[in-house]
């Protein structure tokens, strides 16, 4: 076979030395000889070409350098059962992944800071959660992760529309909701169809539109002690859902250990409840960085949001037994936390709940017009 014969072959194996005879759909650009340019499509398998003698291969030298493109990388979705919300990402207050566990800080002799001051003595045969399978809560350290937390996902589960009115009626602020959030937000009950939160916790409720009235005291007044929180509704939020205290029936850390949904709730048969305020409804902002009202308590005494003075994050420290404070115009005033009693831990008025032993929440029928 003459030289010009050889050529092809000769070029081919060239350009397998460059880049590679497995890869496929590249080009390659070389120069042969008296830098004369030939462009070759691949794909060029090495085996397709049966090779005559070794004959010495000219020098080649890769005019441009061949390069493959790498797609974007895709977004891993978090999981629909976690949460890792903005209260979480700094430096500011409570440590969101190392959070107290409630379980011990239930007292019912006298009020202490960073305790819930309960009425109720706990019932270990009450429902909960089933504490094997909790993953999230370092039994050994007594901790709790937030964000390691499984919470009830959104999805299709639409019942009506939540109701919140609130009216000043000579010394009484009466409120009417049904229950249900107003703005819409509720997680995709029962939470039967998702086993591996029932395993976990095995509530079959589903929440209902439950029209209720609260009345308050509109000029509420520090009583001469605090008074003991009883089970069931402490308080209303502005979001028409009414707000329980921080344990469950078994006097155990509720929000550690039950599951609620992404919005911060969960049912007690049909009764929707929050232990804690979802994080979304301190949505107010005072012009010194203080958040807004998100809800009034049984004694009359407005809760706010997570921030304090100055927009800093309020914990327990900041607060006193009952999980309040008073400063400037505001007056007194409670705060929720990140961390246990989350809420209040003990009333500092006189509450229109003082004497409901039955955990059933607060209210009356509402009024007719």
């Amino acid at each position: 076979m003459g030289r010009d014969m050889k050529r092809p072959y000769i070029l081919i194996l060239a350009i397998a030395v460059i880049m590679g005879c497995g890869d496929s759909g590249k080009t390659a650009d070389v120069s042969v000889e008296a830098g004369t340019s030939v462009t070759i499509e691949m794909p060029v398998l090495f085996s397709d070409f049966p090779l005559a003698t070794p004959t010495p291969i000219p020098s080649v030298s890769p005019a441009a350098t061949s390069t493959s493109t790498v797609g974007p990388i895709p977004t891993v979705k978090a999981s629909p059962f976690l949460l890792s919300p903005d209260l979480c990402d700094d430096n500011d207050g409570p440590n969101c992944n190392t959070l107290r566990l409630g379980d011990d800080y239930l007292t019912m002799d006298t009020p202490a800071s960073g305790y819930l001051y309960s009425c109720n003595a706990p019932n270990p045969n009450a429902p909960g959660a089933n504490e094997s399978e909790i993953t999230w809560i370092n039994f050994a350290e007594k901790t709790w992760d937030f964000l390691q937390k499984l919470w009830l996902p959104s999805g299709s589960f639409s019942p009506s529309a939540g109701v919140y009115t609130e009216n000043i009626v000579g010394i009484e602020r009466q409120i009417d909701i049904n229950n249900l959030p107003v703005d819409g937000e509720i997680g995709d009950w029962p939470m039967t169809q998702y086993p591996q939160l029932s395993k976990i916790d095995g509530n079959p409720g589903v929440p209902a539109a439950a029209l209720v009235s609260h009345s308050y005291t509109a000029e509420p007044a520090a009583a001469t002690a605090p008074n003991c929180v009883s089970l069931g509704a402490i308080g209303v939020t502005k979001n028409g859902v009414v707000l329980y205290s921080a344990v469950d029936g078994r006097g155990e850390d509720a929000l550690a250990r039950e599951i609620v949904d992404v919005f911060g709730g969960h049912p007690a048969g049909s009764n929707y409840h929050y232990h804690y305020i979802p994080l979304r409804l301190d949505n107010e902002t005072r012009n010194d960085g203080h958040s807004g009202i998100v809800g009034y308590i049984s004694d009359g005494f407005p809760i706010y949001g997570y921030k304090g003075e100055s927009g800093r994050e309020m914990s327990n420290d900041d607060l006193d037994a009952c999980h309040g404070h008073g400063h400037g115009s505001i007056g007194y005033h409670y705060h929720a936390t990140i961390e246990y009693p989350y809420t209040v831990g003990c009333y500092k008025g006189i509450s229109s709940a003082i004497g409901n032993q039955g955990g059933l929440p607060q209210g009356r029928p509402p009024r007719r017009p």
